[in-house]
């Protein structure tokens, strides 16, 4: 597990609903990074979120993250020829 710790000056007073949802969208926002460099995977990082495939799917558009992850055109240019001889009769 990783734990990030931020210091902030004391007389910062939070309420208690106010600390939660930082902590959230802190969350969020590291969750959705390592998921913009392929470090985890969508269904890991729906996980951790505790939401569906569809609303990571959601988060991802918000945080703009390709659904799509990049590929070299080489690799690309493969995966097309693969596609047409299978569709070829």
């Amino acid at each position: 597990m990783v734990q990030i710790t931020i210091d902030l000056p004391q007389d910062i007073e939070l309420d208690e609903t106010i600390r939660q949802h930082a902590e959230s969208r802190a969350r969020e926002s590291y969750v959705m990074e390592l998921l913009r460099y392929g470090s985890i995977s969508t269904g890991y990082a729906a996980k951790s979120l505790k939401l569906s495939r569809l609303e990571i799917l959601d988060l991802m558009g918000q945080y703009k993250i390709s659904i799509f992850p990049e590929q070299p055109p080489e690799e690309l240019a493969q995966e097309v020829a693969a596609t047409r001889r299978l569709i070829q009769p």
